[in-house]
Order: C-alpha cells, then structure tokens, then sequence
C-alpha cells in the first residue's frame, strides 16, 4: 500500500511547494476557490455517482451511525481535558480550537482519496456519508456551540442555523438527491451519470492540493510556532489513537461488510478537519493552533492509518 499513499503524498506536498514559488498567488485565496470549486460543482457530481449506483444496505445506513459516534464520544472527552481539567490554563480561543481539533476529523478531503485508492470507486460512499451525514452534520451544529463558546467573537448562532447551514449546502442537496432517486428506482440517462463520474474525477487531486496548501510548511512557520507543545498532545491522542478505536469497537457491532468496516475505520483514523479553519477565522479562536494540529495530525495519521490498511 506504500505506493498508494505515495502517489496521494506527491499531491500534497506540490501543494505544500506551491506555497514557496515566486508569485504564486496567496495560499489562502487559491485554498477558498478550490474548495468553492469543489464544493459547489465536482464534489456534487461525484457524490450523485457514487451514491446513485450504490446498493443502499444496512451497513450503508450503520456508517453515519458511527460517525456520529465517534464524533460525540471525541468531543466528550475533548471538553472534559480542555474545558474542565485545562480550564485555568488556557484562553477560550486555545480551548474551543482544541476541542475542535480533537473532535472533527478530516474525512472528505484526505479521507475520500484515501479510502478510494486502498478500497476502490465502490467505497467512495462510505467517506461521503461519513462525512455529510455525521462529521459535517455534528460540526455545524455541536461545533458550532463550541466555537460560540470559547471564540472571542461575539456571534450569535443556534444549532438551527447550524442545520440550515449544512442543508443549503451543494453536497448535502445532491446526496439527498441521489438517496432519493436510488430508494425510489428513478432511471438517470446514462450520459448524465458518465458526467457527473468525469467531474467527480477532479475531486481527489484538487483536495490533497487543496490540503498541501492548507498546510503552513514556510519556513516563517516553522520557526515561528512551537510544534512540540506538550498542550496538543492529549488532542492528538484523542483524534488519532482514541477515535478510531471507539469507531473500531462501534464498527463490530454495527457493520458486518469486511470492506465498508475497514472504509469506515480508515474515515474514524483521519486527521483533524480542515474545515475546522472556517470555524476559527469565524468565531475568533485560534488559527495558529489549529493550523499547528492540521500539520501534526496530518503527518502522524499516515502511520495509523497503514496500520489499519
């Protein structure tokens, strides 16, 4: 499997290096139109194919059970380290960043290319689902009150704006779409879902691309942040050893199909979400932390996740 991981690697890091050549433009801008990109047209389409012509089963409908799971038993524990026993020893910005980074797991952007690559196309659904149904779903809204919480921006949101968040969102529309017309053996033309297969093709290399450049590799960085802060390491032991071995034991009881558990336990093993950053720039926590967890967890993940391959 080294060679899988290599090839998704090699698009990462001409991410990360597209960040050092000479005029390329700001890191930031070219992240937030990729993903506009994605989100809106590539991601939809793949997410209509790959739903559509999936067999909708037990444990198709068990995977968002486990998301959710894991994804409240993370934050459990996220806010009991920093927002009980840390709780005199950190800012609120500090605090709600790492309670989001222990919680949410990267499971679109690096879980999608990952689960593709080591189990094939007919797997795409569990990272989706995974993703849509449970990590996305609890982020808008759960993460949401943590964000409001902790953030030194003072911005009224409700987990009913929350929810109306993730239902406006373009994926979620099309994963409705795609459930419904599955359920209810609605007949697509042929040439439509070859379109949307040749769209979605350009989800994976855009998003390792997109995490490269997400990732804060400068040299400015590096000597700038503390990367060895001992503050991050109960985050890190949360998102990567705990999770997956709570999703691991949910999994066994929830989900009998060999290939849908493993892809659910490599979505349970993904590093911290990259769309946590979008919580921080706007609730006001801190995005240097965060940005140090995304590269860490990142980094680390790659050995847990060959040890679950």
């Amino acid at each position: 499997m080294l060679p899988v991981f290599g090839g998704l690697l090699v698009l990462i890091v001409a991410g990360i290096t597209a960040r050092l050549i000479p005029g390329f433009p700001d890191p930031v801008v070219v992240r937030k139109v990729i993903g506009k990109i994605v989100i809106t047209f590539f991601l939809p389409a793949l997410i209509f194919n790959a739903v559509f012509t999936a067999p909708i089963t037990q444990d198709f409908l068990a995977v968002p059970a486990v998301a959710i799971g894991v994804a409240l038993f993370s934050l459990t524990l996220s806010v009991l380290v920093y927002g009980i026993i840390f709780k005199h020893q950190l800012t609120g910005p500090v605090k709600g960043t790492l309670i989001l980074a222990g919680t949410w797991c990267n499971a679109t952007y690096l879980g999608l290319p990952i689960v593709t690559s080591v189990l094939g196309q007919s797997m795409q659904k569990v990272p989706i689902i995974f993703d849509l149904l449970g990590m996305t779903l609890t982020l808008f809204t759960l993460g949401t009150i943590v964000a409001v919480e902790y953030g030194r921006n003072v911005v009224h949101h409700t987990i009913w704006q929350g929810l109306l968040e993730v239902v406006r969102l373009p994926p979620v529309i099309s994963l409705v779409l795609a459930l419904s017309f599955n359920m209810l053996s609605i007949a697509i033309p042929q040439w439509f879902l070859d379109t949307c297969r040749m769209g979605g093709g350009a989800v994976i290399p855009l998003m390792l691309f997109s995490v490269g450049l997400a990732l804060p590799f400068s040299r400015e960085s590096i000597s700038r942040q503390r990367w060895t802060d001992p503050i991050l390491i109960p985050a890190i032991i949360i998102k990567l050893i705990i999770a997956p071995t709570i999703g691991y034991y949910l999994i066994s009881i929830l989900i009998s199909d060999p290939h849908v558990a493993k892809a659910t336990l490599l979505e349970s093993a993904m590093p911290t979400m990259v769309l946590t950053m979008v919580f921080a720039e706007r609730y006001g926590l801190d995005e240097e932390v965060l940005a140090r967890m995304i590269v860490i967890t990142t980094v680390l993940s790659m050995g847990v996740l060959l040890t679950i391959v």
